[in-house]
């Protein structure tokens, strides 16, 4: 499947194509976070993702926490070929906001175009109708999302930008 299909689905579908696993958390939290398997691992094998997550103290709580990463993982580090014509953007007034069930397809998309012009920030936002600015606006909101574009703008040669 691609990419593309897996951001597509709701998150009992994503569950459904993943694989769970539990186990003890560790740290703060007293007994029921120590004798319980509240703790979760997603994996998805397709890419050779796995996600950990046990912050919090249910099982069902770390398990959505886990596919939010999960697909934001798949956002971030899985590439294809931009697809024409472009999604339209999510948002509305050049703003999108990280709750915004379509975001990760959206950031996948950005970073997509990005990989085949060599990290510039320009040519992503006009296949969207943004302006470079809103663009890094949209995406300083997650923190992955910053330090992949910090990331792609080293590599590139091109100076980091101020967030």
């Amino acid at each position: 499947m691609h990419r593309d299909t897996y951001l597509k689905m709701t998150l009992d579908e994503l569950l459904r194509a993943c694989t769970l696993r539990g186990f003890q958390g560790s740290g703060p939290g007293g007994q029921h976070r120590n004798k319980t398997n509240t703790g979760v691992l997603l994996t998805l094998r397709d890419f050779n993702l796995e996600i950990k997550s046990c912050e919090g103290r249910s099982a069902h709580e770390n398990k959505v926490h886990a596919l939010h990463r999960m697909q934001m993982a798949l956002a971030l580090q899985v590439r294809e070929a931009p697809q024409v014509p472009e999604m339209p953007f999510p948002g509305s007034n050049g703003h999108l906001q990280p709750s915004n069930a379509l975001f990760p397809l959206f950031v996948a998309h950005v970073f997509d175009i990005m990989a085949t012009r060599n990290g510039d920030t320009k040519a992503a936002a006009a296949a969207f109708g943004l302006t470079p600015s809103a663009l890094v606006k949209i995406l300083r909101q997650d923190k992955a999302c910053a330090t992949k574009l910090q990331g792609n703008r080293k590599q590139n040669g091109q100076r980091t930008l101020k967030l």
